[in-house]
């Protein structure tokens, strides 16, 4: 199969892991939530126009169940905040104390040794998570979506549509044949035949 057609989601897997394996921790995570909050929207986009809200319900209904996430949803939510506004780990949910602060582990660190670290030194305000178990998580969570629309007819059509209002690549050769008779109407139309 052709890269180009890949899904939306495989593709922004693909390259977060590719990032992962070239060391941008930071992109990595940016195409991981981008991906995550592209479910929330696919999902509950259409009864929830609240951001916070569709993404803490997928959050709480596909990512973490089953996952070793120790964090919760509003906390996966804040850090999606930080990584995507100001690719830092600061968010305004965490700074008013009503999130803690996501560290990420990377490659073979072991986020249960840093959370022992900041439990010690900086109590209740920072929850590692490893950054593979997260890419895990949201991967997963698009196949329990996607296996889920095979016996829900109404989120099977949300996500038709979420799919046809996604950016789509074509081959060049299709690009050409699907220009070129757009072309050959409108010159068509112009010249009235």
């Amino acid at each position: 199969m052709s890269p180009l057609n890949l899904s939306t989601f495989e593709k922004m897997f693909e390259a977060a892991s590719l990032c992962r394996d070239r060391g941008l921790d930071i992109p990595m995570l940016a195409l991981v939530y981008t991906s995550l909050d592209t479910l929330a929207w696919v999902v509950q986009g259409h009864e929830m126009n609240e951001v916070k809200r569709r993404f803490v319900a997928v959050c709480e209904n596909y990512v973490l169940p089953d996952s070793s996430i120790a964090c919760t949803a509003l906390e996966l939510y804040a850090a999606r905040c930080s990584i995507l506004h100001s690719l830092g780990w600061e968010s305004e949910l965490s700074k008013a104390g009503k999130a803690r602060a996501v560290f990420y582990s990377f490659g073979t660190d072991n986020p249960k040794v840093t959370q022992e670290a900041f439990d010690h030194s900086n109590p209740g305000k920072f929850i590692a998570v490893h950054a593979d178990e997260l890419l895990r998580a949201v991967r997963t969570a698009v196949a329990r979506v996607t296996e889920q629309a095979k016996h829900d007819a109404a989120l099977a059509s949300r996500m038709s549509v979420a799919d046809g209002k996604q950016y789509m690549s074509l081959e060049s050769s299709a690009s050409e044949n699907l220009y070129g008779g757009y072309l050959g109407a409108v010159r068509g139309l112009r010249e009235g035949t």
